[in-house]
């Protein structure tokens, strides 16, 4: 029987919606390994996904767009609740939240959420961050002594108002170091999904879902953002 991961996507208003609806989208295509006629394209899928959406509140999530323009986003349930339950997620999924002044300072995160990242992340199997979402994590201590990328067009700031003991690679399309994964900016997701995918399910299952969403493949050094922000 395949075993059920659980999987907690932490957002807070502000959030790139792209840093993560596209992902989970990819990412629970491996649910439809039970059905019958995609079961048999993927092969044998040992794991299935189930997802919550923690916020601050349960308050419709809007985006760093505006809740006007933008559609919003209903939270399952709040960081203080799962911190209270004691529940164990086996994956954290870290999108950016608000888009930092520049100038200012990129530690934006609500201080829930980075209490529920420090209180998840040692027992967790897998965490994952997407574009400024590495930030977050790095606030909340768990990028200590570790390699990671983030979004290239806020690269130098949240090199500079981090903690000084991450190694930030400036030219990854994601970096993974030990159950930690980050990734470059916004579509960068995709492509760290996918990885992640292939690294749960193996590559046929991978090569299914790539091919039916239509992303190309990449690799962890295919980062033209680097050079076009002036990193490399």
């Amino acid at each position: 029987m395949p075993e059920t991961l659980t999987v907690a996507v932490c957002i807070c208003d502000g959030v790139t919606l792209s840093d993560f609806v596209p992902n989970v989208e990819l990412l629970a295509t491996l649910n439809q390994a039970d059905h019958p006629v995609f079961g048999a394209v993927m092969g044998e899928v040992p794991y299935r996904l189930k997802f919550e959406y923690l916020s601050t509140t349960l308050d419709p999530v809007a985006s760093h767009l505006g809740a006007i323009d933008v559609l919003t986003v209903n939270p399952t349930g709040t960081y203080s609740a799962a911190l209270t339950s004691g529940k164990q997620f086996d994956i954290i999924w870290v999108p950016a939240g608000p888009v930092p002044e520049i100038g200012g300072t990129v530690n934006t995160a609500p201080k829930d959420e980075l209490a529920f990242l420090a209180a998840q992340a040692p027992k967790a199997k897998y965490i994952l961050s997407v574009c400024g979402g590495s930030a977050y994590l790095a606030f909340a201590g768990l990028l200590s002594g570790k390699r990671a990328t983030t979004n290239k067009a806020f690269y130098r700031q949240i090199v500079a108002d981090t903690p000084k003991d991450t190694e930030w690679v400036p030219k990854a399309r994601w970096v993974v170091d030990g159950k930690i994964w980050t990734s470059s900016g916004v579509t960068a997701g995709n492509d760290l999904a996918l990885a992640f995918i292939e690294h749960l399910a193996g590559p046929r299952a991978a090569g299914f879902i790539r091919g039916a969403a239509e992303v190309r493949e990449a690799t962890q050094q295919d980062d033209p953002f680097a050079e076009f922000h002036g990193l490399v």
